[in-house]
């Protein structure tokens, strides 16, 4: 249960990452903010989730594979 609370942590943590530069860029391009943070925020946290998938295809998810998965995301 702890390595999920940590993995859902990390999630909040890439999709705040990911959205926070794109508030000002969706600005310039007249993307409302909010619009502009989500969609940053969910390719982010859909590109970990889909490293994760891949890594646990074999049924075992190792520490190595979840950092390698947030390291791409």
């Amino acid at each position: 249960m702890k390595r999920l609370k940590d993995i859902g942590k990390r999630i909040v943590a890439t999709f705040a990452a990911a959205a926070i530069p794109n508030i000002a860029v969706g600005s310039v391009i007249e993307v409302s903010a909010f619009k502009a943070a989500v969609m940053a925020g969910a390719v982010a946290v859909i590109g970990v989730v889909e490293a994760l998938a891949q890594a646990y295809k074999d049924g075992t998810l190792t520490n190595a594979e979840i950092d390698e998965a947030f390291a791409e995301g």
